[in-house]
């Protein structure tokens, strides 16, 4: 266990002065939390400002809290969830899971929505007796990319959990990370940002009383603050540098220079030889070494008086784990002074002779910090490790070694080719921030088709337009196909993906078709090099061919290989275009499945965002809020901006139909902001934008709204049903405002836009229309073939939301014809499915028309009347089926603790003291639509 540590310590309470106000806040937020209101504080501020001085009184306040913490080390970022395992390390295994240190986290190449899972499961089970568990990080700027991603999903996750997140940075470095964490720290309603500033007089006054040092006039104060700028780690070192009277006998000269590192060098050289060395030598072998390793490489036979010495100096503190003893530095800056305090000639040695102390991987770090030069047999092996490491799905660490090996090199061929290496790592990975970290160093290599290919690919993800197709056009020209045949491969599947979301579907057709014949007879390249040709086939009608070119999966999806995984995601999406949504949600529920199980995919969102397009159509909508809404959470968190139009389009359509206008507006919003001239992007927030238009019976917004996809230019492409179907609206709007002749352009368009092969779900939904046009026009009769074609083509369809609206138009027409009681039995049948569905926009808009003729509103079992949330209504479909709260909160990636809240608020609504009462209610519930669908 770690020792107390001694000296000059920001974690140390017993000295802790001032920030008064501060706690007050985090008081606050802990009184939120204990009432069931999860809190993220981000503390931020300067180096030795206090930030985890006074995170540590705050936490010795509230001693019956339950704490993980975790520091962040800069000579750990690369070491994939070093961050996590410190949190889970102790915890113990969870009940009925696996033991958290043996967890996904220790697969380094799991997938952050598995770890975030298994996290948010040991964050629940340790808030048993509602205990409350906070959560700390120190340096959240050094963490390690997958435990930051891990982390900040998991408290995304926290709903009605009694969990307090502490973190620390220093300001404006979070952007180490990407952007997801400081979006969340300004945006998320859960978040609160606490700047820590210098200390004032006051406080000063009061440190010192504390360090025996005695009460300070007015000018020492005054003279110490502006020294110090109010650092709390750089007052106290001086106050105790000093001692009782130093500050008057100095006069108006205080040490300099003006930084910690004169009084920690000045305390450094005070040593005797021995202890010096000794503090040198721990100082190159990192913050935290092995005494042993320390004691070799300065040359101490017996280590024991130096190390007492150096430790009574307030440099470094003993740490001890059983019989092994370790030394740590009491604080990083402390650490940084004495370790860039080395000259040239003593840093060499001391790297040098580090290497044959310490393991395999550190060693390379020492060989490469004693090098004089390049030096290629260091480079060989530097690229040996990293290959070992990309093959572990350490990307970051092989990413690092192979730059390394890069600059190690003699021949410049050789640092073009490692250094390109590492950027196809970072990318591989998706690590957008890394890779554009690397780019600058990548810059100074001539023009090249590997180059241009990489550029172009990151173009991509950063979503940078037409500047994307130019690089990767400038990649496939540059590229030797007998020599560079995966560049030209790579390249051409990259503008494949391109050219698909401007819209130009035959030419990304016509580049993924020569990826594929460019990525030889391997499977995976070529599976992969068939994912954007089968899916663009798709987009442009051509559904059976695009799922041809994915003959080569196993027909079971459960049978599909792991590493074909995101293959298994584009048949799904491409079945779900195709009218096939059973078929699609087997193979994206076998896919997500596996994702919680740590199976890596490079784009995870794509899998949830499909998903709840799935779910949507077949009316799991609460399933599909759930899915929706954490895509929307895993784009943000990984900085896929160009992800964020499609995951906050389809997070929209649920809210919008329930009636949370708020919520739904927010997504439109987001969608739009995501989706600046990026066709098919546009063309998904305008679709969003005119569901909720529509539901709100807004008809000129919807016009508005579609009126972005017009303004494209590119109809015949942007226009096609099934993927993205404002058509519908737009068709259904113009009615509405009585815009007859323009409503009959828009149909016949919709219908010249179904693909040859058919697609019945959108030839129904124009038959509707058809005969919602007739009946405006006052042609009954033409109304009632138009609707019995509708209702020829609903048969078999699992489309309950649309077989509703198919009900409600009848009903109306119906009720213009004069058949009162056919009208009131076609809008009861709509009225209890939309009941069934939660869309309460609608429900009441058949009422209106079952008014409208004086039939009688039956009330019906349904969320409406229950007035249940939709967290409410989720976890009690699922209790329903038999899961137990763990199996309920692993299904919605939220804590048993935010089960058990919800399901308590479900049993008060609904008037219930067993869950074994849950199944006949919402048995009940669904009678209205399955006898609806009888009578269809």
């Amino acid at each position: 266990m770690r020792q107390a540590l001694r000296g000059v310590h920001t974690a140390e309470v017993d000295h802790f002065v001032g920030r008064t106000g501060e706690l007050a806040v985090l008081d606050v937020e802990m009184q939120a939390v204990r009432g069931s209101r999860p809190r993220v504080v981000l503390v931020e501020g300067e180096a030795g400002i206090g930030k985890s001085s006074m995170i540590s009184r705050f936490v010795s306040e509230h001693p019956d809290v339950c704490l993980l913490r975790a520091v962040a080390d800069e000579a750990e970022m690369l070491l994939p969830w070093g961050v996590i395992d410190q949190l889970l390390a102790g915890t113990g295994p969870a009940p009925g899971s696996e033991s958290a240190q043996a967890g996904a986290a220790r697969r380094k190449d799991a997938d952050p929505l598995a770890v975030g899972a298994q996290l948010v499961e040991v964050l629940g089970d340790l808030q048993g007796g509602d205990r409350v568990v906070v959560v700390v990080v120190d340096d959240l700027h050094w963490s390690d990319q997958p435990s930051a991603q891990a982390l900040l999903f998991a408290l995304r996750r926290m709903q009605a959990d009694r969990v307090l997140g502490l973190v620390s940075a220093r300001p404006g470095e979070l952007s180490r990370l990407g952007e997801a964490w400081s979006r969340f720290a300004g945006g998320d309603d859960r978040a609160t940002r606490l700047r820590l500033n210098g200390l004032g007089a006051r406080e000063l006054v009061a440190m010192a009383r504390t360090l025996g040092v005695g009460d300070l006039s007015g000018r020492a104060v005054a003279q110490l603050l502006d020294h110090t700028g109010g650092n709390s780690l750089h007052c106290r070192a001086l106050l105790e540098e000093l001692g009782p009277g130093g500050l008057a006998r100095a006069g108006g000269e205080l040490p300099a220079p003006r930084a910690l590192a004169a009084v920690v060098l000045a305390r450094l050289e005070a040593l005797p030889g021995p202890a010096r060395r000794l503090v040198t030598a721990a100082a190159v072998l990192g913050r935290h070494c092995p005494l042993a390793a320390a004691t070799t490489l300065a040359g101490l036979a017996d280590p024991l008086t130096a190390l007492d010495e150096a430790v009574a100096a307030g440099l470094v503190t003993e740490e001890r784990a059983g019989s092994a003893a370790d030394i740590a530095f009491a604080h990083p800056l402390v650490h940084a002074a004495v370790r860039d305090s080395l000259g040239p000639a003593e840093r060499h040695r001391l790297h040098r002779d580090a290497v044959t102390l310490v393991p395999a991987p550190a060693a390379l770090t020492h060989r490469v910090a004693a090098a004089v030069g390049p030096d290629d047999t260091l480079a060989r092996d530097l690229e040996k490790a990293a290959r070992e490491a990309a093959r572990e799905g350490m990307a970051a660490q092989a990413a690092t070694w192979l730059s390394q090996a890069s600059a190690a090199s003699t021949a410049r061929a050789d640092q073009e080719r490692l250094l390109l290496d590492a950027l196809a790592e970072l990318l591989g990975s998706a690590d957008v921030p890394g890779a554009l970290a690397l780019w600058p160093a990548v810059a100074q290599f001539g023009p090249s088709a590997r180059r241009s290919g990489l550029l172009g690919h990151l173009d991509l993800l950063c979503g940078r337009g037409a500047v994307t197709e130019a690089h990767l056009l400038e990649a496939w020209r540059a590229h030797d196909p007998d020599t560079e045949p995966t560049v030209g491969a790579a390249a051409a599947t990259s503008l494949s993906a391109y050219l698909s979301t401007a819209g130009r579907l035959e030419e990304a057709i016509t580049w993924g078709e020569r990826a594929v014949e460019a990525s030889g007879d391997d499977l995976t390249a070529r599976l992969q090099a068939l994912m954007p040709v089968a899916l663009t086939l798709t987009l442009a009608g051509r559904g059976p061919e695009g799922l041809a070119r994915l003959d080569a999966l196993p027909a079971v999806a459960a049978d599909v290989p792991l590493e074909h995984t995101g293959a298994l995601v584009t048949r799904g999406r491409c079945r779900t275009i195709t009218d096939d949504p059973v078929g699609a949600m087997t193979d994206l529920s076998v896919s997500l499945a596996r994702l919680r199980a740590g199976v890596s995919l490079r784009y995870p969102g794509q899998c949830l965002t499909f998903l709840s397009a799935t779910e949507y159509a077949l009316g799991a909508w609460d399933d599909a809020l759930t899915h929706s809404e954490l895509a929307v959470s895993l784009a943000h968190d990984n900085d896929r901006t160009w992800a964020l139009a499609f995951a906050h389009a389809h997070a929209a359509m649920v809210p919008a139909d329930r009636g949370d206008w708020q919520v739904a507006a927010a997504h439109v919003e987001a969608s739009r902001a995501a989706a600046p001239g990026a066709g098919i992007a546009v063309t998904h927030a305008a679709w969003a934008g005119a569901e909720l238009a529509l539901a709100r019976g807004d008809l000129q917004g919807v016009l508005a709204a579609t009126s972005a996809v017009r303004a494209l230019g590119r109809d015949e492409v942007f226009g096609l049903p099934g993927w993205a179907d404002w058509r519908p609206l737009e068709v259904e709007a113009l009615i509405g405002l009585g815009r007859l002749d323009d409503a009959e352009v828009a149909l016949q368009e919709l219908l010249a836009a179904i693909p040859g092969f058919g697609l019945t779900s959108a030839s129904m939904t124009a038959a509707r229309l058809g005969g919602n046009l007739a009946v405006a026009r006052g042609d009954l009769a033409g109304a009632g073939e138009s609707f019995a074609a509708a209702w020829q083509l609903a048969q078999g369809l699992p489309l309950p939301f649309q077989l509703a609206l198919l009900e409600r138009d009848d009903g109306r027409r119906l009720r213009h014809a004069g058949d009162r009681q056919g009208a009131a039995v076609r809008l009861r049948q709509a009225r209890d499915r939309l009941v069934t569905l939660g869309a309460q926009p609608h429900v009441a808009a058949c009422e209106r028309e079952l008014q409208a003729h004086g039939a009688e509103i039956r009330p019906g079992p349904g969320p409406a009347r229950w007035n249940l949330t939709a967290s409410e209504m989720a976890v009690a479909r699922l209790v329903a089926t038999g899961r137990s709260n763990r199996e309920v909160a692993a299904e919605l990636f939220v804590s048993v603790k935010a089960v058990e809240f919800h399901l308590g608020h479900v049993f008060e609504k609904l008037g219930i003291h067993s869950r074994r009462a849950l199944p006949g209610l919402l048995a009940a519930r669904a009678q209205p639509e399955a006898a609806a669908a009888g009578r269809t």
